[in-house]
């Protein structure tokens, strides 16, 4: 017994990982924790962060060494005179005005940017994965429906074989069982391609999707907020946020500019060794200034151009505030038209086909029908069901539109 459960458990342990499934939940899980473009992005942010204090910090100080008032009159013969002296100094520059907190302040601007980016960046991923997962149920379903057609067509032309052999049969059903198979099977390579392509965008952002299989539904959505409510979320949403961030760096880059026409200070203090005994070593203190002589071609052609940049940057964010408005109102009104069809393909499209096949096989059966025609009504059947899939399909992506607006204000 113990060999027998020994034996059990080293089978389930060997069973290949594509018996396992890929759920929309845990491809949006596996592609956050392996995702190098956001631990960029927030490696970028604790950076900027970490450089802040640096930039608000007073300049390096400057030590100085050297020989003053060295005569030139035979030189180096007489290199000593009562005001030659050896200087050592000790220099600071002081930076103007409030420039070095706004130095700071517009370095944690550029930090919060990028912790804005890496939010956004983090919902757009939500929303790419779930297109490429709903495009990889899509394409893997389809290809399933289409490969069980041609199963059925390939066992019609066998019944319509046996048919012919016991003197029932007509050669003609043969041909058209094959016509149909053939027809069939280009249809599945075609879907194939397809399901190879989405399952190749699946794994940009998961690179391990292919060791899974796939659900046999889509999840069950819930209604989503009114349109209203999304809409009112817009200015919050963390890829508008990025924007936001961005004209508060502007805004910063501004207020630095605004100051940059303060004059920067230095000191200097220095002590200065004169040789011989009766002479008296020398102490050295001065101030410099910078003076904005050129103000108007060089500072306030700064501030103007940081200006037109802030601008700019205000335009960006209700530029972006309309698209974001317009893509919510696309994904709602997919979302809404895809149910209603969908309803009514469950209504009155479905119904109709299947009962026209099951009409046919009854014909069929009493000599009334012709065998191509039950083959083409099934064959409608599966276009049908397709046409179903890609309506589900559709809805789901844009489902998966509506959370990428739900969510806004989020930015763990």
């Amino acid at each position: 017994m113990l060999r027998f459960i020994v034996w059990i458990g080293l089978v389930v342990c060997a069973l290949p990982a594509q018996a396992q499934v890929l759920t929309l939940a845990a491809a949006r899980e596996r592609a956050l924790a392996r995702q190098p473009a956001l631990s960029a992005l927030d490696l970028n942010a604790r950076a900027l962060a970490d450089t802040a204090p640096a930039e608000g910090a007073l300049p390096d100080p400057r030590l100085k060494f050297g020989l003053l008032n060295v005569p030139t009159r035979n030189f180096p013969n007489q290199s000593w005179e009562d005001m030659t002296q050896m200087v050592v100094s000790y220099e600071q520059m002081i930076p103007g005005g409030d420039k070095r907190r706004l130095r700071e302040a517009r370095v944690l601007a550029e930090a919060e940017q990028a912790r804005a980016e890496s939010a956004g960046q983090r919902q757009a991923i939500l929303r790419e994965v779930g297109i490429a997962w709903v495009d990889a149920w899509q394409a893997v379903a389809a290809e399933q429906k289409v490969r069980d057609l041609d199963r059925e067509f390939g066992h019609a032309a066998e019944l319509a074989r046996i048919a012919i052999a016991s003197g029932r049969g007509a050669q003609a059903e043969v041909f058209a069982s094959r016509q149909m198979q053939s027809l069939v099977a280009d249809r599945s390579l075609e879907l194939a391609s397809q399901a190879e392509r989405a399952r190749a965008a699946l794994r940009r952002w998961v690179p391990d999707a292919g060791a899974f299989g796939l659900p046999a539904q889509l999840p069950a959505w819930r209604e989503p907020p009114p349109l209203a409510s999304l809409a009112a979320l817009l200015e919050h949403h963390p890829q508008h946020a990025m924007h936001v961030r961005a004209q508060g760096t502007a805004e910063a880059d501004v207020a630095l500019a605004r100051e940059a026409a303060t004059p920067d200070k230095s000191f200097e203090v220095g002590y200065g060794f004169r040789a011989g005994q009766n002479r008296s070593d020398m102490l050295m203190f001065q101030v410099a200034f910078e003076l904005p002589a050129w103000r108007a071609q060089k500072q306030d052609r700064l501030l103007e151009a940081k200006l037109k940049l802030a601008e700019r940057a205000r335009e960006q964010r209700a530029d972006h505030l309309r698209q974001l408005r317009a893509e919510l109102d696309a994904a709602y009104a997919e979302w809404r038209i895809a149910g209603e069809r969908l309803a009514n393909f469950g209504r009155a499209v479905l119904p109709a086909v299947r009962g026209r096949l099951d009409t046919l096989i009854a014909a069929q059966s009493a000599n009334r029908a012709e065998f191509g025609q039950v083959l083409e009504a099934r064959r409608q059947l599966i276009e049908t069901q397709l046409q179903v899939l890609t309506l589900e399909a559709a809805r789901a992506r844009a489902r998966v539109a509506l959370e990428y607006f739900e969510h806004a204000g989020e930015t763990k």
